[in-house]
C-alpha cells in the first residue's frame, strides 16, 4: 500500500513539474520565422491557444487552431510538425516541393493530413491512412505502417 501511495504520489509530482513547463503565450511571443510561416500558409485560420513548452534542452511552441488542427515549431520558429485533418489538408506550399509531387503523382486521390520533420527524415501521414517516409531532401524511402 505504501508503493502505490508513493507511485501516485511521485506522477502528481512529475505532472505538476510538466504543466510549469507548459505556458499559454501571445501570438507576437512566437518566433518570427513562426509568425511569417502562419500569416503566410494559414491566413483563414484563427488560432485558439498557442503554448509554449520550455523544457531543460528544447523550447518549443503548439499553435493550435479553431478546428484542432495545429502547427508544431522548434524554438528556432522552424516548423517541426503540421497536423491537418480538415481537406486540403497540409498546405502543399509548406512542404518540400518534391514530398508535395511525390504524393501528387502516387496517391491522386487523397491528401496530406499530418508531415513530422526531424533531423533525419519526414514522416506523412496520408487521409487513406497511409504513412510514407522521405529522406531529409524529399526523397522517399518507404511505406511506413
Amino acid at each position: 500500500m505504501k508503493k502505490l501511495a508513493l507511485l501516485t504520489l511521485m506522477a502528481f509530482g512529475l505532472m505538476s513539474c510538466e504543466s510549469e513547463n507548459r505556458v499559454a503565450v501571445e501570438f507576437g511571443q512566437l518566433p518570427s520565422q513562426a509568425q511569417s510561416f502562419i500569416k503566410t500558409h494559414f491566413p483563414d485560420k484563427t488560432i485558439s491557444i498557442i503554448f509554449h513548452d520550455k523544457d531543460m534542452f528544447d523550447k518549443d511552441y503548439e499553435v493550435v487552431f479553431e478546428d484542432t488542427s495545429n502547427v508544431d515549431f522548434n524554438s528556432k520558429g522552424e516548423w517541426t510538425e503540421i497536423e491537418i485533418k480538415t481537406e486540403p489538408g497540409v498546405p502543399v506550399a509548406a512542404i518540400p516541393s518534391a514530398i508535395a509531387n511525390y504524393v501528387n503523382a502516387k496517391h491522386p486521390t487523397t491528401f496530406m493530413i499530418k508531415i513530422n520533420k526531424d533531423r533525419r527524415d519526414y514522416e506523412v501521414e496520408l487521409r487513406n491512412g497511409i504513412d510514407l517516409v522521405f529522406d531529409k531532401n524529399g526523397n522517399f524511402l518507404r511505406y511506413d505502417d
